[in-house]
């Protein structure tokens, strides 16, 4: 019996909640929702979370990690070393495929920021960091923290922190009790928020074409659905590539 080789979509969200073992069972259930709308045997298709960016590589690493579904900042950080080629963008259960990412920190804070340290979820990678918030001076110690009320609490009391926020963090900030405490010093434009990415060359042009459509249509039916609120997704679209240009200039100037 010929066995039929298992294409793995890895997801990596590396900040972000949960643990690869608490979502293996969204997985299974995204894998099996793209299976069938690519109408692709059951187990012909696999997914895998991973919490860490070093999580996110060393299963990249393996042969049959063929898909990568990334945040923008592992995206960037990485394209170049893993030979990604984005393939789609992912629209979030709150919001758009675009969103902006805000820079905020406390009301009566200098200019220049002189002495801050930046606090995100997207902190490990600095390069991102500076890329999107580039007015942030040198000497800026950036740190990845994932407690992001915490760090704007810290904020609005005054320390020397500033957060960096995504597009669903940003959108909350109205609701908070401090909110009044809390100014935004930049914005950047409208960017990805998400990619799905082929790896090198492992999946065959013939093959994503029967993969691309099930990514796009996975949404449209229950099962799809829950499986995509399991990755905090609602579906996937074409890429905007004149965002992603942008996304990709910035990181270039960013050191």
């Amino acid at each position: 019996m010929l066995l039929l080789a298992v294409t793995t979509l890895v997801v990596c969200a590396p900040g972000y909640p949960g643990s690869s073992q608490e979502a293996q069972p969204a997985m299974q259930s995204l894998a099996g929702s793209l299976a069938r709308a690519a109408h692709q045997p059951p187990g012909s298709l696999g997914a895998v979370y991973e919490e860490t960016e070093a999580g996110g590589l060393k299963r990249l690493a393996q042969k049959d990690a063929a898909l990568l579904l990334s945040r923008l900042p592992f995206f960037l950080e990485h394209e170049q070393q893993l030979k990604l080629v984005p393939r789609l963008a992912a629209v979030p259960s709150e919001g758009e495929a675009l969103q902006p990412w805000t820079l905020v920190t406390g009301k009566d804070h200098p200019a220049k920021l002189a002495g801050y340290t930046v606090l995100s979820r997207a902190g490990y990678s600095q390069r991102f960091v500076r890329a999107v918030a580039p007015d942030l001076p040198p000497e800026a110690e950036i740190r990845q923290d994932s407690n992001v009320l915490s760090a704007l609490r810290r904020a609005a009391n005054g320390e020397k922190v500033a957060v960096l926020l995504d597009g669903t963090q940003a959108a909350a900030l109205g609701k908070l009790p401090f909110a009044a405490s809390l100014a935004t010093v930049s914005t950047s434009p409208p960017l990805p928020v998400a990619v799905v990415a082929t790896i090198d060359k492992r999946v065959a042009e013939q093959r994503w074409k029967q993969l691309e459509p099930a990514f796009q249509q996975v949404g449209k039916d229950p099962q799809g659905q829950e499986a995509l609120a399991g990755v905090r997704m609602r579906g996937f679209v074409a890429v905007d590539p004149q965002a992603l240009a942008a996304a990709r200039s910035a990181w270039r100037r960013a050191r």
